[in-house]
């Protein structure tokens, strides 16, 4: 969308000025003659669309904000609201500028005549597909309030998940982020100091202190080449895992690394165990159900896996059976989802599913946390463990000399 800047006449004559938001110049002058006005001059002010740009990039939607959408929602639909002006009250009041430029846009396709589920669909970078298949659903069904109550509801939940892995891994990045930077400061201001005073005495310096030295050496003269060699390897990290084979490799041993491989299932187990039964509660097939929660479960190993689980269904196995040959899901998943197949009660056991994975990812992110932080005191003990010895050693010996 872009701002224009427009000189138009109305029915009197007179020269109006002003501007306008919006996506071509004929939407432009569709919007002029509606407020009854005969546009003379139209020009886009590439400035502002530059600045609302970078300014709608920097800002996300987060899942928090799909919540409140999504239940402001339900509310308007359920207080007799039509589809149109619930959106309109939606995108004024929203203080999230992106979701409100988005909001803007779901409206005017809304009011052309299309779908809600279709305006949607425009925006995957706001509206996940599983908001978009369900809102589907609800529209077909005539239960878009129930759904989008469901869907905020999801969303709060997933919004907690979120919250939780952030609090897992703020503390260790900032302690490892204060330590790195205390261990360079010795590294490039303290030690330099040492130097001149072993190099008048002339004596022979201890190994550790040898080692040390020469790491300080290298930082303080070749700094700009750690600088590139870190650069360089996120960078070509950052591409490997953006190829298919390279996120299918990384997700699968983040299920599996040391600590967090733990914390990392059993928040894929919540996921793909919400979503599903989301999906199947609001009566959406089971192989369209299980197509929708490989876009949304967040991991490619287990989206590879969950390709498994259409192909089984398809032949005619049970979802349970297929999960197990499979190998990438706990054998609670299956045998539970084995269960709800067997008693007809699949969405019942996968919420409940849910609710034991959310569960376990409070106690994994606690016992993470007091494994994680023993761990780098430890850690940041014996790094200036090493570089005190390594300077007093010496001191030592040239005091004993000197006596």
């Amino acid at each position: 969308m872009a701002t224009y800047s427009y000189t138009a006449k109305n029915l009197s004559g007179e020269s109006v000025k002003g501007n306008l938001e919006a996506v071509s110049r004929d939407e432009v002058v569709t919007l002029i003659r509606e407020r009854k006005l005969i546009p003379i001059n139209i020009q886009e002010d590439k400035n502002r669309t530059l600045n609302m740009n970078i300014e709608l990039v920097k800002q996300k939607v987060k899942t928090r904000d799909l919540a409140i959408f999504c239940r402001q929602f339900a509310v308007t639909l359920r207080a007799g609201i039509t589809v149109v002006d619930s959106l309109d009250i939606l995108r004024k009041q929203s203080s999230n500028k992106k979701l409100k430029e988005v909001v803007e846009q779901v409206h005017e396709d809304v009011q052309k005549g299309n779908s809600l589920s279709y305006a949607f669909s425009k925006e995957p970078k706001v509206f996940p597909s599983l908001l978009v298949n369900m809102v589907e659903t609800g529209e077909v069904s005539g239960t878009l309030d129930d759904v989008m109550d469901k869907m905020a509801t999801h969303f709060e939940k997933e919004h907690r998940i979120n919250q939780k892995i952030k609090s897992a891994v703020t503390y260790p990045i900032v302690v490892s982020v204060v330590a790195l930077a205390v261990v360079i400061l010795l590294l490039t201001v303290v030690i330099p100091t040492f130097v001149g005073m072993f190099e008048q005495f002339n004596a022979e310096l201890p190994l550790p202190t040898k080692i040390l030295l020469a790491i300080s050496n290298s930082i303080t003269s070749f700094w700009y080449i750690y600088i590139i060699v870190i650069a360089a390897a996120i960078y070509f990290f950052r591409k490997y895992i953006e190829t298919d084979a390279g996120r299918l490799k990384f997700d699968q041993f983040k299920l599996r690394m040391p600590a967090f491989g733990d914390m990392n299932t059993k928040i894929a187990m919540s996921r793909f165990s919400t979503n599903l039964a989301v999906m199947i509660n609001s009566g959406v097939d089971i192989i369209q159900a299980v197509e929708v929660v490989q876009k949304v479960v967040g991991n490619e190993y287990i989206k590879v896996k969950l390709e498994d689980v259409k192909d089984g269904i398809r032949k005619g196995y049970g979802i349970g059976m297929t999960m197990e040959a499979n190998g990438a899901f706990p054998p609670l998943v299956y045998q539970m989802v084995e269960v709800g197949e067997n008693s007809g009660t699949l969405d019942y056991v996968l919420e409940k599913i849910s609710e034991f994975y959310e569960a376990e990812v409070d106690t994994a992110i606690g016992q993470l946390t007091t494994i994680i932080e023993p761990l780098l005191i430890v850690g940041l003990g014996g790094v200036v463990a090493f570089i005190m010895v390594s300077m007093l050693l010496p001191m030592f010996d040239l005091y004993g000399a000197i006596s």
